[in-house]
């Protein structure tokens, strides 16, 4: 990853987390799925809560209403890390992304990426000015 986005090996510290998924699968599927999501976690020093955040529709960009819901999810401050299979799950658009990533960094919530078992934050630090902080390009050309 490139930019402002700080990708890095948890270790021994537990971040209280909230899932957060595109799926279409079934009701039991799903718990299931968060099951062996909260095992992998666990190894990493995540604690995977028992709250989740669905988005069941058509494309793999998410909607509205799971975006909300997250937000005030989040907002709360029960949450300072938000679990992904994958970064794209959030959403393919590199610039949204990186701007869900800052908006999401200045409340102190990170991202652990399943995928890749790292966990993601954007440095806030490194850009005092939003004109000047540069488009997450998804690590081409790092």
């Amino acid at each position: 990853m490139c930019s402002n986005v700080k990708s890095f090996n948890v270790g021994s510290l537990v971040h209280p987390a909230i899932m957060f998924m595109n799926s279409n699968k079934s009701e039991s599927n799903i718990r299931q799925t968060i099951q062996q999501n909260r095992l992998k976690c666990s190894v990493a020093g995540i604690a995977l809560m028992n709250e989740a955040i669905i988005n069941k529709g058509p494309n793999r960009d998410i909607d509205r209403d799971a975006v909300n819901m997250l937000i005030t999810q989040l907002i709360s401050g029960q949450y300072d890390t938000v679990v992904v299979e994958n970064m794209a799950d959030i959403t393919a658009d590199k610039s949204d992304l990186e701007e869900f990533m800052h908006d999401a960094a200045n409340i102190g919530v990170g991202f652990f990426e399943l995928s890749t078992m790292q966990y993601h934050i954007y440095d806030t630090a490194k850009c005092p000015d939003d004109k000047e902080r540069p488009i997450w390009d998804g690590g081409a050309g790092c």
